[in-house]
C-alpha cells in the first residue's frame, strides 16, 4: 500500500527522532581514549549504524569542536572519508583529557508551494532559506540539534572542568571520564542549552548488540540538579544518548477536506524544538 504523499512526510516526521532505541544510532568513536608514549593524536570516527559501533553510513560532520584541557578550543587535523564512515585526525598537543563534540542543526518541513502542491524539506536552515519560498505555507517544521560528544585523554586522565557548549543536550563530566574500568562509577551532568535538565531519561547500551537476543538498554534519570551516575558493569565500549523536546503530530487531522495538505505542528516563527545527544566512553578490565 502506497501512503498518499503528505501521511509518508507525517510519518517521516513522527518517526525522525524517537526517545530511545533508535533504528538508528549515530556516533563518533576515537581509536583510543587514553594514548600515552609517543602517541600525541587520536583517530576518530563518525557512522551511523543499527549494530552498535559497526559502521554502516557515513555520519556527515557539522561544526567539530575539539576542547583542550585548558578549556580552550583547538583545531581538528585531516580528514578522510569511505562508504561506511568519516574520520578526522585529533592532535592532543598537551597532556590532559579533551572533549570532542560534533554539533549538527536541521530543519524538516512540509508545506504548499505557490501551486498549492504538498512539498516537503530536509535540510539546514541556511538551505531552507535558500530553497523554500518565503510566501510557502509552512504545514509542519521541525527543528533539531544533534550532538555527538566523546572524550579521549593524552598520558593522564584528568577531571574535566569544561564549560557548557551551550546549545542542545550535551553532558559534563564530574569525575575521570578516561582509563574506567569495570566497576568504576562516574558522575554526569546533563545539560540543555546550557542549564541542567531535570527528571530526563537517558539510554546506556554497551556494544556488541548484534550478537544479543536484545539490545541489552540500561535506562537512567538524572536527579533535581540534573545529575545522573554509571556503573561500568563490565569492559567494552559504551554508547549513552538522550533525545528531548517536541514530537510532531503522528496522525495529523487533515485540513480542507479529503486529499488536503496536513498540519503536522510546527511554524515557520515557531518551530517545534527537538536536541539529541549520543556519547562514546570506553572501559577496560580491571
Amino acid at each position: 500500500m502506497t501512503l498518499p504523499r503528505p501521511r509518508q512526510i507525517a510519518l517521516a516526521l513522527a518517526t525522525a527522532l524517537p526517545l530511545f532505541a533508535w533504528a538508528h544510532d549515530t556516533w563518533v568513536l576515537p581509536s583510543s581514549t587514553l594514548v600515552t608514549g609517543r602517541n600525541q593524536s587520536v583517530v576518530l570516527d563518525a557512522s551511523v549504524s543499527t549494530d552498535l559501533f559497526i559502521a554502516e553510513r557515513p555520519l556527515a560532520w557539522g561544526e567539530l569542536r575539539v576542547t583542550g584541557p585548558d578549556g580552550k578550543p583547538l583545531p581538528s587535523g585531516e580528514r578522510s572519508a569511505t562508504a561506511l564512515l568519516n574520520s578526522v585526525v585529533i592532535e592532543l598537543p598537551a597532556e590532559g583529557t579533551y572533549r570532542i563534540s560534533n554539533l549538527s542543526e536541521s530543519l524538516m518541513a512540509s508545506y504548499q508551494d505557490a501551486e498549492g502542491k504538498p512539498q516537503r524539506f530536509r535540510g539546514t536552515p541556511a538551505e531552507f532559506a535558500q530553497k523554500v519560498p518565503a510566501e510557502a505555507k509552512v504545514l509542519g517544521l521541525l527543528h533539531t540539534l544533534a550532538r555527538q560528544q566523546t572524550f579521549v585523554s593524552r598520558e593522564k586522565a584528568t577531571v574535566p572542568a569544561f564549560a557548557p557548549e551551550d546549545r542542545g543536550l550535551e553532558v559534563l563530566p564530574l569525575d575521570a571520564v578516561n582509563d574506567l574500568s569495570d566497576g568504576d562509577r562516574t558522575r554526569f551532568t546533563l545539560l540543555l542549552n546550557g542549564q541542567p535538565l531535570a527528571g530526563e531519561k537517558l539510554s546506556l547500551v554497551r556494544e556488541g548488540n548484534r550478537y544479543r537476543y536484545e539490545r541489552g538498554e540500561q535506562t537512567l534519570s538524572t536527579d533535581a540538579q540534573g545529575q545522573f551516575s554509571v556503573t561500568w558493569a563490565a569492559p567494552g565500549r559504551y554508547w549513552l544518548g538522550a533525545s528531548h523536546g517536541d514530537r510532531p503530530t503522528a496522525a495529523p487531522a487533515p485540513q480542507g477536506g479529503p486529499g488536503a495538505p496536513m498540519a503536522m505542528g510546527g511554524t515557520r516563527d515557531k518551530p517545534l524544538e527537538r536536541a539529541s545527544l549520543s556519547a562514546t566512553f570506553e572501559v577496560l578490565p580491571r
